[in-house]
């Protein structure tokens, strides 16, 4: 099964770090309908744990890690959510005008949909969370804003949701904030069996500590999930590690060199990687195998994140992993 994910907002967007200093922003968040402030808005960079909440005055202070450019959102309830991309090098983003957001309304669909909602929420949960011992330890605590409908004639399943999602995965010890924009999961079922082709998702997130202090047991599942993950891999290969990382890789059955396959140049703080064959074969330790398809060039920065996320994808043990297996972009840097 191919799989294809994607927890940044925009086809384009990267998350990095740039240089060492520690960068403080600040700005205040107004009603564009009559200029007053909004307090408890929600500020963040996303697909990190870096975030806080405005004041009474509207007022919010940032700060970054090692300059960090993700995306910055900003995130309330009753708003349309807004994205902030030229943040960098700035202290002072001055007023920030947030619109009232409308209700959605559900779009006319020629097909009727056969399916309950019941079975469209298990299949969802199944292909979003995962079918992972991590995804039994997942709850969305709003299931009830997650808009579903069956499309027969495609046999795709489609999902999104007006209000961020609250997710808490008590395998990783995070409680996640997700904004699901873009969700479809593709069957086939020409042989009489329906089984899943393709999966793909795609929203910005924050995530918090479950606790102060994460439990042993926390860092630990963190730690075994990031090893031969798809961000580990992304991090070894953008810094040209991926032998020291424990990543060996291979070619019509055959183990060649890390980077026979792969084009490899640096752009600035960024990688371009261009993949010079159709797929290849990633192992990790003994036992853990994957694949990876490229179409044309990505680009992948410090975190491992890369884009255009819709130019990769991965099946196989990486192409298994779900919602309950995403960590943070600053897992541990």
């Amino acid at each position: 099964m191919l799989y294809r994910f994607k927890i940044f907002i925009g086809v384009f967007l990267l998350s990095g770090f740039l240089g060492q200093a520690q960068t403080q922003i600040t700005g205040t968040i107004l009603s564009v309908t009559d200029s007053l402030p909004i307090p408890g808005v929600a500020i963040y960079f996303d697909g990190t744990s870096i975030g806080v909440a405005s004041g009474q005055d509207g007022r919010f202070s940032i700060k970054t890690e090692n300059s960090l450019i993700s995306v910055l959102i900003i995130n309330a309830l009753g708003y349309k959510t807004t994205f902030i991309q030229d943040h960098l090098g700035k202290q002072d983003l001055g007023y920030i005008f947030l619109e009232e957001s409308q209700e959605s309304l559900e779009e006319v669909h020629l097909e009727t949909d056969p399916w309950s909602r019941k079975k469209k929420l298990e299949i969802f949960k199944r292909e979003f969370l995962g079918k992972t011992p991590a995804a039994l330890k997942c709850a969305i605590q709003n299931e009830k804003d997650i808009q579903l409908r069956y499309i027969p004639s495609t046999e795709t399943l489609v999902a999104y949701a007006d209000v961020p999602l609250k997710i808490v995965n008590r395998y990783l010890g995070y409680e996640v904030t997700y904004n699901l924009t873009n969700f479809k999961a593709e069957f086939n079922s020409a042989t009489g069996l329906r089984y899943t082709k393709l999966v793909y998702f795609e929203g910005y997130s924050f995530f918090k500590e479950l606790r102060k202090k994460p439990s042993a047991s926390f860092l630990n599942n963190r730690e075994s999930t990031f090893n031969g993950s798809s961000l580990h891999f992304m991090r070894a290969l953008g810094s040209q590690s991926l032998w020291e990382n424990g990543f060996r890789i291979f070619h019509d059955k055959l183990e060649v060199l890390p980077y026979a396959f792969f084009s490899i140049r640096t752009t600035g703080n960024l990688t371009e990687v261009e993949l010079q064959t159709d797929n290849l074969i990633i192992v990790y330790g003994p036992l853990v195998q994957s694949k990876i398809q490229a179409d044309g060039k990505f680009f992948i920065d410090r975190n491992g994140n890369f884009s255009p996320p819709q130019s990769v994808m991965f099946s196989g043990e990486m192409g298994n992993s779900r919602f309950a297996l995403m960590l943070p972009l600053n897992y541990n840097l």
